[in-house]
């Protein structure tokens, strides 16, 4: 039953962006039977990956987050917390699939010989910026000043590397917090600082991921200084099969291969803390170990469907558009597709119901969901015009940082932690793989660097907006409730009985009627009980 539930979720999530995609192919493209197949068979290994992701990471990566970093904070030695940090860091980043994908495009624009050069630079990132995340929780730093200084180090550093390898930077920092880095760092901070005793636990458990997010930008600028541009292209090897089940078979298996290799150390680390500190019983090892199963078979199944059907849509999308007499139509189709595409992100899902756990439901899914979309929304069709017409991509990030660091200081913590987080969950497999394509093929160049960055930086701006809506409204509220004590106050004091007006509902017009009752009973000098009641 509870698979049935993950797959209904799956299913909404996934066939908005399929049908606004199949409607373009088929209506605007007039794609060929081939490609529309290729979609629609594509949705359904999504659907499935999706469902079985879902179910398997509850189990196992943020069991596994939560027990590593409860196991952690139990430990006295702060330079061996700091030390296995470095070390887990490294290991979970390695494991992203979307850092293969876009190491890929970067191997071709650029001087880089290996992509396992630039993988292993930014797994060090990482493990370098989840370092700070354990100090910030074991000395109870504020986020805030840590993300102000963090954002005034990478936008120095921007003046200084080459303007082509800005954008790549700022993508690699997007694109380490996918499905495999979310459950598990989300988790890892809710078990460290649950165990420190910390009274805002939930504020610590979240931010993980955007601090973590920082110090790949930092890694690849400083890479970016050894480096230079160049056209690589021979470096890709494009695949092409003779028939479409031959091509799906082969991806899917290529998939199986990749998630294996990614996900051997996870269970490696599992497999260490199970001998050395958790203990677990049998019973929930082997609970793990399928969940561990469940999200190596959904990963692989998403990927496939990603790669077969999604990335080849987003290709011929802004291909179509890039030659098109009416190629400003994009901007509005981009704008849609943005809105819906974040929706079908794997790690978004394990956000949202995280959020909504350690909010105790005062900040549900529905609005987590929307926010995000619209920040996303917004991104996607900034990053169309930037193909069309470009610009330098510092010109939207700097001021668009600087005031999300800005309301950090003035939002709740809270707030601000998950403002920071859902930038990263929001540049997932499908901004890589069918965004960034589309946004590609509508550049001269084919180079869409800086679109996740993009998608990066508007969800965590549109969630601090919302952020201080809440503030502003709890600060009515708060101003409200203190009339209410008072008032309150005085009916005892003036020996009234108890009102009949429930203090959350209270009317202007309830203050007036009783200010005037009281005014009558001090010019009465009454000692007579009276009692209030709602005009």
């Amino acid at each position: 039953m509870k698979f049935l539930g993950k797959l209904k979720e799956s299913f909404l999530s996934v066939f908005p962006i399929t049908v606004i995609v199949l409607l373009l192919m088929i209506f605007v493209l007039q794609s060929s039977t081939e490609d529309v197949l290729k979609l629609s068979i594509s949705a359904i290994f999504l659907i499935i990956g999706i469902a079985i992701f879902s179910l398997g990471a509850d189990s196992s990566m943020i069991e596994l987050g939560g027990g590593v970093g409860g196991s952690l904070s139990k430990s006295k030695k702060l330079w061996l917390v700091l030390l296995l940090g470095l070390v887990i860091g490294f290991i979970i980043t390695f494991a992203e699939p979307d850092l293969m994908v876009l190491a890929k495009q970067v191997l071709e624009y650029s001087s880089l010989s290996s992509i396992w050069i630039f993988i292993s630079i930014v797994s060090v990132g990482v493990g370098i910026l989840l370092l700070l995340g354990i100090l910030r929780i074991y000395f109870k730093i504020k986020l805030s000043i840590l993300l102000a200084i963090s954002y005034g180090i990478v936008f120095i550093l921007s003046f200084f590397v080459n303007p082509q390898f800005v954008p790549i930077a700022f993508d690699s920092g997007s694109v380490t917090t996918g499905p495999i880095s979310v459950p598990f760092l989300i988790a890892f901070g809710l078990g460290l600082s649950a165990v420190r005793d910390s009274k805002d636990e939930e504020d610590n458990s979240f931010g993980m991921i955007s601090l973590c997010s920082v110090g790949p930008i930092i890694s690849v600028m400083i890479l970016s200084l050894f480096l230079s541009p160049e056209s690589n292209v021979s470096a890709i090897n494009p695949i092409t099969n003779s028939s479409l089940m031959g091509e799906i078979s082969f991806c899917f298996l290529d998939s199986l291969l990749d998630v294996a290799i990614i996900l051997l150390p996870i269970v490696a680390i599992f497999v260490l803390f199970q001998i050395f500190s958790f203990k677990y019983p049998k019973t929930k090892v082997i609970k793990m170990s399928l969940g561990f199963l469940m999200v190596y078979v959904g990963i692989s199944l998403f990927l496939t469907g990603v790669e077969v059907g999604y990335l080849n849509a987003g290709t011929l999308i802004g291909e179509f558009f890039a030659t098109s007499p009416n190629q400003n139509w994009i901007i509005l189709i981009s704008l849609i597709l943005g809105a819906f595409a974040i929706i079908a992100e794997p790690a978004l899902h394990v956000l949202k119901h995280q959020v909504e756990e350690a909010t105790s439901g005062t900040i549900n899914q529905k609005i987590i969901i929307v926010t995000i979309s619209l920040g996303v929304a917004l991104s996607v069709m900034l990053a169309s015009i930037r193909a069309l017409y470009p610009f330098d991509l510092l010109y939207i990030l700097i001021p668009m940082y600087a005031v999300s660091i800005i309301l950090a200081f003035i939002n709740p913590k809270l707030i601000t932690a998950i403002a920071f987080d859902s930038g990263g969950v929001a540049t997932g497999s499908m901004a890589v793989s069918f965004i960034l394509p589309m946004v590609s093929g509508l550049n001269l160049n084919g180079n869409g660097f800086g679109t996740i960055a993009l998608i990066a930086c508007f969800p965590i701006f549109t969630m601090q907006i919302l952020g201080l809506i809440y503030k502003i409204k709890l600060a009515k509220q708060n101003r409200f409730a203190t009339k209410t004590q008072k008032f309150n106050d005085f009916v005892v004091d003036f020996d009234y009985t108890r009102h009949y007006i429930n203090p959350l509902v209270i009317t202007r017009d309830d203050v007036i009627e009783f200010e005037y009752k009281k005014r009558e009973k001090i010019k009465n000098g009454s000692k007579r009980t009276k009692k209030v009641t709602r005009s």
